[in-house]
Protein backbone atom coordinates (compact mmCIF):
# COMPACT_ATOMS: atom_id res chain seq x y z
CA UNK A 1 0.00 0.00 0.00
CA UNK A 2 2.86 2.43 0.85
CA UNK A 3 4.19 1.87 -2.78
CA UNK A 4 0.64 2.66 -4.10
CA UNK A 5 0.12 5.80 -2.48
CA UNK A 6 2.15 8.58 -4.96
CA UNK A 7 -0.11 6.74 -7.75
CA UNK A 8 -3.44 7.02 -6.18
CA UNK A 9 -2.50 11.15 -4.91
CA UNK A 10 -1.60 11.33 -8.84
CA UNK A 11 -4.73 9.76 -9.71
CA UNK A 12 -6.61 12.32 -7.16
CA UNK A 13 -4.94 14.99 -9.13
CA UNK A 14 -5.62 14.21 -12.56
CA UNK A 15 -9.29 13.65 -11.73
CA UNK A 16 -9.61 16.79 -9.45
CA UNK A 17 -8.29 18.87 -12.63
CA UNK A 18 -10.95 16.96 -14.59
CA UNK A 19 -13.71 17.57 -12.87
CA UNK A 20 -13.30 21.05 -12.61
CA UNK A 21 -12.89 21.69 -15.89
CA UNK A 22 -15.51 19.74 -16.66
CA UNK A 23 -18.12 21.65 -14.45
CA UNK A 24 -17.09 25.18 -16.07
CA UNK A 25 -18.38 24.06 -19.44
CA UNK A 26 -22.16 25.08 -20.40
CA UNK A 27 -24.29 22.46 -20.85
CA UNK A 28 -24.14 21.62 -24.95
CA UNK A 29 -27.63 21.26 -26.93
CA UNK A 30 -28.44 19.40 -29.58
CA UNK A 31 -32.12 19.31 -29.91
CA UNK A 32 -33.26 23.35 -29.16
CA UNK A 33 -36.84 23.24 -29.24
CA UNK A 34 -38.16 27.00 -29.70
CA UNK A 35 -41.85 25.99 -28.56
CA UNK A 36 -40.67 25.27 -25.37
CA UNK A 37 -39.25 27.93 -22.69
CA UNK A 38 -37.57 31.13 -23.91
CA UNK A 39 -34.26 31.54 -25.79
CA UNK A 40 -32.54 33.39 -28.60
CA UNK A 41 -30.95 32.61 -31.65
CA UNK A 42 -27.83 34.52 -32.84
CA UNK A 43 -26.16 34.66 -36.34
CA UNK A 44 -22.68 34.99 -36.46
CA UNK A 45 -21.58 36.37 -39.59
CA UNK A 46 -18.05 34.84 -39.31
CA UNK A 47 -14.89 36.15 -41.33
CA UNK A 48 -14.82 37.07 -45.09
CA UNK A 49 -14.11 33.88 -47.44
CA UNK A 50 -13.45 31.95 -43.92
CA UNK A 51 -16.67 29.69 -43.79
CA UNK A 52 -16.87 30.19 -40.35
CA UNK A 53 -20.18 31.26 -40.01
CA UNK A 54 -22.55 29.79 -37.19
CA UNK A 55 -25.65 29.96 -35.32
CA UNK A 56 -25.19 30.40 -31.48
CA UNK A 57 -28.45 29.02 -29.23
CA UNK A 58 -28.98 30.01 -25.98
CA UNK A 59 -32.11 28.73 -23.45
CA UNK A 60 -32.45 31.93 -20.84
CA UNK A 61 -34.37 29.81 -18.44
CA UNK A 62 -32.12 26.69 -17.92
CA UNK A 63 -28.76 27.64 -19.75
CA UNK A 64 -28.61 25.24 -22.42
CA UNK A 65 -26.35 26.60 -24.81
CA UNK A 66 -24.43 26.17 -28.45
CA UNK A 67 -21.98 28.24 -29.84
CA UNK A 68 -22.71 26.84 -32.92
CA UNK A 69 -25.79 24.62 -33.08
CA UNK A 70 -26.04 24.15 -36.71
CA UNK A 71 -22.64 22.36 -37.21
CA UNK A 72 -23.40 20.24 -33.80
CA UNK A 73 -26.43 19.38 -35.47
CA UNK A 74 -25.52 18.75 -39.06
CA UNK A 75 -21.74 17.81 -38.70
CA UNK A 76 -21.53 20.69 -41.57
CA UNK A 77 -20.01 24.23 -41.56
CA UNK A 78 -22.73 26.15 -41.94
CA UNK A 79 -20.86 28.81 -44.33
CA UNK A 80 -19.36 31.86 -45.53
CA UNK A 81 -21.08 35.13 -43.66
CA UNK A 82 -23.82 34.67 -42.43
CA UNK A 83 -25.86 37.52 -42.27
CA UNK A 84 -29.97 37.47 -41.40
CA UNK A 85 -32.19 34.61 -39.56
CA UNK A 86 -35.75 34.96 -40.45
CA UNK A 87 -38.52 32.13 -39.15
CA UNK A 88 -41.52 30.68 -41.06
CA UNK A 89 -44.03 28.12 -38.83
CA UNK A 90 -41.45 25.81 -38.22
CA UNK A 91 -38.66 26.76 -40.55
CA UNK A 92 -35.79 28.76 -40.16
CA UNK A 93 -34.15 30.08 -43.24
CA UNK A 94 -30.39 31.50 -42.44
CA UNK A 95 -29.33 33.43 -45.31
CA UNK A 96 -25.61 33.17 -46.37
CA UNK A 97 -24.02 36.09 -47.76
CA UNK A 98 -20.99 35.42 -49.44
CA UNK A 99 -22.09 31.55 -50.02
CA UNK A 100 -25.04 33.08 -52.52
CA UNK A 101 -26.92 30.77 -50.42
CA UNK A 102 -30.11 30.22 -48.12
CA UNK A 103 -29.80 26.85 -45.69
CA UNK A 104 -33.31 25.89 -44.39
CA UNK A 105 -33.76 24.33 -40.93
CA UNK A 106 -35.93 23.11 -38.74
CA UNK A 107 -36.63 25.35 -35.83
CA UNK A 108 -37.21 21.91 -33.45
CA UNK A 109 -34.03 20.40 -34.15
CA UNK A 110 -32.23 22.85 -36.17
CA UNK A 111 -31.18 20.10 -38.65
CA UNK A 112 -31.07 20.75 -42.05
CA UNK A 113 -34.42 20.81 -44.42
CA UNK A 114 -32.93 22.11 -47.75
CA UNK A 115 -30.53 24.71 -49.61
CA UNK A 116 -32.05 27.92 -51.81
CA UNK A 117 -29.43 28.89 -54.04
CA UNK A 118 -28.79 31.17 -57.17
CA UNK A 119 -28.10 34.35 -55.23
CA UNK A 120 -25.48 36.72 -56.22
CA UNK A 121 -25.46 38.02 -52.57
CA UNK A 122 -28.37 37.59 -50.16
CA UNK A 123 -29.13 39.78 -47.37
CA UNK A 124 -32.35 39.35 -45.59
CA UNK A 125 -35.18 37.33 -46.84
CA UNK A 126 -39.29 38.41 -46.27
CA UNK A 127 -41.78 36.23 -46.57
CA UNK A 128 -44.94 37.74 -48.61
CA UNK A 129 -47.13 34.68 -48.15
CA UNK A 130 -47.12 31.41 -47.02
CA UNK A 131 -45.56 30.44 -50.54
CA UNK A 132 -43.69 33.45 -51.36
CA UNK A 133 -40.28 35.25 -50.05
CA UNK A 134 -38.38 38.46 -51.15
CA UNK A 135 -34.74 38.34 -51.18
CA UNK A 136 -32.77 41.68 -50.99
CA UNK A 137 -29.26 41.79 -52.47
CA UNK A 138 -26.07 43.74 -51.51
CA UNK A 139 -24.64 43.69 -55.80
CA UNK A 140 -27.35 42.23 -58.01
CA UNK A 141 -29.20 45.26 -58.35
CA UNK A 142 -32.64 42.96 -57.80
CA UNK A 143 -34.69 41.85 -55.49
CA UNK A 144 -35.26 38.06 -56.17
CA UNK A 145 -38.23 36.12 -55.48
CA UNK A 146 -38.87 32.09 -53.68
CA UNK A 147 -41.13 29.93 -53.82
CA UNK A 148 -41.34 29.08 -50.37
CA UNK A 149 -42.71 25.25 -51.83
CA UNK A 150 -39.99 24.02 -53.46
CA UNK A 151 -37.17 26.33 -52.45
CA UNK A 152 -36.21 28.07 -55.95
CA UNK A 153 -35.91 31.40 -57.33
CA UNK A 154 -38.66 32.25 -59.59
CA UNK A 155 -37.81 35.35 -60.35
CA UNK A 156 -36.64 39.11 -59.63
CA UNK A 157 -37.48 42.75 -59.40
CA UNK A 158 -35.02 45.26 -60.87
CA UNK A 159 -34.02 47.71 -57.80
CA UNK A 160 -31.00 49.40 -58.64
CA UNK A 161 -28.44 49.59 -55.77
CA UNK A 162 -28.08 47.41 -52.45
CA UNK A 163 -30.97 46.23 -50.79
CA UNK A 164 -31.20 45.79 -47.44
CA UNK A 165 -33.95 45.23 -44.61
CA UNK A 166 -37.65 45.44 -46.23
CA UNK A 167 -41.04 45.59 -44.50
CA UNK A 168 -44.14 44.50 -45.68
CA UNK A 169 -47.47 46.51 -44.72
CA UNK A 170 -50.39 44.91 -46.85
CA UNK A 171 -49.73 44.64 -50.08
CA UNK A 172 -46.58 47.29 -49.71
CA UNK A 173 -43.35 46.28 -49.22
CA UNK A 174 -40.76 48.88 -48.38
CA UNK A 175 -36.95 48.53 -49.50
CA UNK A 176 -33.95 49.75 -47.73
CA UNK A 177 -31.06 50.42 -50.21
CA UNK A 178 -27.69 51.50 -49.12
CA UNK A 179 -26.49 52.68 -52.27
CA UNK A 180 -29.26 55.51 -52.73
CA UNK A 181 -31.07 58.07 -51.29
CA UNK A 182 -34.76 56.41 -51.61
CA UNK A 183 -36.82 54.05 -50.19
CA UNK A 184 -38.42 51.64 -52.62
CA UNK A 185 -41.98 50.53 -52.48
CA UNK A 186 -42.91 47.10 -54.01
CA UNK A 187 -46.37 46.24 -54.60
CA UNK A 188 -46.31 42.37 -53.79
CA UNK A 189 -49.49 41.71 -55.54
CA UNK A 190 -47.81 42.20 -59.26
CA UNK A 191 -43.95 41.92 -58.21
CA UNK A 192 -42.83 45.46 -59.27
CA UNK A 193 -41.51 48.52 -57.84
CA UNK A 194 -44.39 51.15 -57.99
CA UNK A 195 -43.10 54.15 -56.24
CA UNK A 196 -39.98 55.19 -54.35
CA UNK A 197 -39.98 57.85 -51.40
CA UNK A 198 -36.50 60.26 -50.92
CA UNK A 199 -35.09 60.66 -47.82
CA UNK A 200 -31.25 60.44 -46.74
CA UNK A 201 -28.35 58.88 -47.91
CA UNK A 202 -27.63 54.99 -47.31
CA UNK A 203 -31.70 53.18 -45.94
CA UNK A 204 -30.70 50.72 -43.75
CA UNK A 205 -32.99 49.59 -41.52
CA UNK A 206 -36.60 49.88 -40.80
CA UNK A 207 -39.70 49.97 -37.58
CA UNK A 208 -43.14 50.11 -37.71
CA UNK A 209 -44.10 52.36 -34.35
CA UNK A 210 -47.86 51.79 -32.83
CA UNK A 211 -49.73 55.11 -35.42
CA UNK A 212 -48.49 53.17 -37.87
CA UNK A 213 -45.71 55.33 -38.57
CA UNK A 214 -42.57 54.41 -40.72
CA UNK A 215 -39.02 55.19 -39.18
CA UNK A 216 -35.82 54.86 -41.33
CA UNK A 217 -32.24 54.80 -40.24
CA UNK A 218 -29.61 56.28 -43.22
CA UNK A 219 -26.16 55.22 -42.53
CA UNK A 220 -25.17 58.46 -44.83
CA UNK A 221 -21.59 58.59 -46.48
CA UNK A 222 -18.38 59.31 -45.05
CA UNK A 223 -16.49 59.69 -48.26
CA UNK A 224 -18.82 62.38 -49.79
CA UNK A 225 -19.51 64.01 -46.17
CA UNK A 226 -23.23 62.77 -46.18
CA UNK A 227 -24.48 62.47 -42.48
CA UNK A 228 -26.41 59.87 -40.86
CA UNK A 229 -30.02 60.64 -40.39
CA UNK A 230 -33.47 59.10 -39.31
CA UNK A 231 -36.78 59.97 -40.82
CA UNK A 232 -40.28 59.48 -40.36
CA UNK A 233 -42.34 58.30 -43.14
CA UNK A 234 -46.68 58.71 -43.37
CA UNK A 235 -46.55 55.80 -45.42
CA UNK A 236 -50.09 56.51 -47.18
CA UNK A 237 -49.25 59.62 -48.64
CA UNK A 238 -45.54 58.88 -48.98
CA UNK A 239 -44.94 62.21 -46.79
CA UNK A 240 -41.25 62.75 -45.18
CA UNK A 241 -43.05 64.10 -41.38
CA UNK A 242 -39.47 64.18 -39.34
CA UNK A 243 -35.88 64.18 -40.34
CA UNK A 244 -33.22 63.89 -37.56
CA UNK A 245 -29.40 64.34 -38.93
CA UNK A 246 -26.81 62.42 -36.88
CA UNK A 247 -23.42 64.34 -36.69
CA UNK A 248 -21.22 61.69 -38.61
CA UNK A 249 -21.71 58.90 -40.74
CA UNK A 250 -21.89 55.73 -40.17
CA UNK A 251 -21.28 51.91 -40.89
CA UNK A 252 -24.09 50.84 -43.13
CA UNK A 253 -24.96 48.01 -40.89
CA UNK A 254 -26.18 50.08 -37.94
CA UNK A 255 -29.67 49.45 -37.14
CA UNK A 256 -32.48 50.70 -36.22
CA UNK A 257 -35.02 48.85 -33.97
CA UNK A 258 -38.30 49.55 -31.74
CA UNK A 259 -39.57 47.40 -28.60
CA UNK A 260 -42.50 45.54 -28.35
CA UNK A 261 -45.29 48.04 -27.44
CA UNK A 262 -43.90 50.23 -30.28
CA UNK A 263 -43.21 53.94 -28.62
CA UNK A 264 -39.60 53.24 -28.24
CA UNK A 265 -36.22 53.66 -30.74
CA UNK A 266 -33.38 52.34 -30.25
CA UNK A 267 -30.05 52.60 -32.59
CA UNK A 268 -26.88 52.32 -32.58
CA UNK A 269 -23.82 55.44 -33.32
CA UNK A 270 -20.73 54.72 -30.71
CA UNK A 271 -23.08 53.90 -28.39
CA UNK A 272 -27.04 52.74 -28.44
CA UNK A 273 -29.36 55.38 -28.01
CA UNK A 274 -32.98 55.31 -26.71
CA UNK A 275 -35.53 57.89 -28.44
CA UNK A 276 -39.24 58.25 -27.32
CA UNK A 277 -41.37 58.19 -30.81
CA UNK A 278 -42.45 61.36 -29.53
CA UNK A 279 -39.00 63.15 -28.92
CA UNK A 280 -38.87 66.08 -31.39
CA UNK A 281 -35.13 65.73 -30.82
CA UNK A 282 -31.99 63.17 -31.19
CA UNK A 283 -30.98 62.26 -27.57
CA UNK A 284 -27.93 64.22 -26.30
CA UNK A 285 -26.22 60.92 -24.09
CA UNK A 286 -25.74 57.59 -25.05
CA UNK A 287 -28.57 55.07 -23.47
CA UNK A 288 -25.75 52.51 -23.40
CA UNK A 289 -22.36 54.00 -23.58
CA UNK A 290 -19.46 51.82 -25.89
CA UNK A 291 -16.68 52.15 -23.76
CA UNK A 292 -13.89 49.75 -25.01
CA UNK A 293 -16.68 47.13 -27.10
CA UNK A 294 -17.01 47.25 -30.45
CA UNK A 295 -20.83 47.34 -30.73
CA UNK A 296 -21.78 45.73 -34.15
CA UNK A 297 -25.50 45.10 -33.85
CA UNK A 298 -28.37 45.78 -31.56
CA UNK A 299 -31.95 43.57 -31.36
CA UNK A 300 -34.71 43.94 -28.70
CA UNK A 301 -36.13 40.91 -27.01
CA UNK A 302 -40.13 41.29 -27.93
CA UNK A 303 -41.11 39.65 -24.72
CA UNK A 304 -39.36 41.60 -22.37
CA UNK A 305 -38.28 44.38 -24.08
CA UNK A 306 -34.06 43.83 -22.80
CA UNK A 307 -31.77 44.97 -25.54
CA UNK A 308 -28.98 42.59 -27.06
CA UNK A 309 -26.05 44.42 -28.51
CA UNK A 310 -23.59 42.53 -30.58
CA UNK A 311 -19.92 42.96 -29.52
CA UNK A 312 -17.35 41.94 -32.64
CA UNK A 313 -14.37 42.57 -30.21
CA UNK A 314 -11.64 42.93 -33.05
CA UNK A 315 -13.83 41.39 -35.98
CA UNK A 316 -11.67 37.92 -35.76
CA UNK A 317 -11.86 36.27 -32.38
CA UNK A 318 -15.37 35.01 -31.28
CA UNK A 319 -17.57 37.83 -30.03
CA UNK A 320 -19.84 38.36 -27.41
CA UNK A 321 -23.47 39.65 -27.17
CA UNK A 322 -24.53 42.01 -23.62
CA UNK A 323 -27.64 42.21 -23.09
CA UNK A 324 -29.37 45.39 -20.36
CA UNK A 325 -32.40 46.63 -19.04
CA UNK A 326 -34.33 48.58 -21.39
CA UNK A 327 -35.58 50.67 -18.01
CA UNK A 328 -32.38 51.61 -16.28
CA UNK A 329 -29.57 50.19 -19.17
CA UNK A 330 -27.74 48.42 -16.50
CA UNK A 331 -25.98 45.24 -17.59
CA UNK A 332 -27.78 41.95 -17.25
CA UNK A 333 -26.12 39.19 -19.08
CA UNK A 334 -23.75 37.95 -21.33
CA UNK A 335 -23.64 35.51 -24.01
CA UNK A 336 -20.42 34.22 -25.69
CA UNK A 337 -21.02 33.57 -29.73
CA UNK A 338 -19.35 32.99 -32.66
CA UNK A 339 -17.31 35.25 -34.75
CA UNK A 340 -19.25 38.89 -34.87
CA UNK A 341 -22.88 38.46 -33.99
CA UNK A 342 -25.32 39.90 -36.04
CA UNK A 343 -28.58 39.18 -36.34
CA UNK A 344 -31.41 37.61 -33.54
CA UNK A 345 -34.19 35.39 -33.06
CA UNK A 346 -36.34 35.27 -30.03
CA UNK A 347 -38.68 32.40 -29.17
Amino acid sequence: MKNLTPYILYCVFFLSIFISCKKDTPPVVTNPDITSDHGVFIVNEGNYQWSNASVTYYNFNDGKYSENVFEDVNHRPLGDVAQSIRVIGEKAYIVLNNSNKIEIVNTKTFASLGVISGFTSPRCLLPISSTKAYVSDLYSNRISIVDLNNNTITGSIPCHGSSEEMLQINSTVVVTNTRTNYLYLINSDIDAIIDSIQLGFASNSLALDKNGKLWVMCAGDATNSIKASIHRVDLPTKTVEQSFQLNLSLDIWDKLRINATKDTLYYMCKGIFQMPISSVALPSLSFIPQGTKLFHSIAVNPYNNNIFVADAIDYVQKGKVYYYSSSSGALLGTINTGVIPTDFYFY
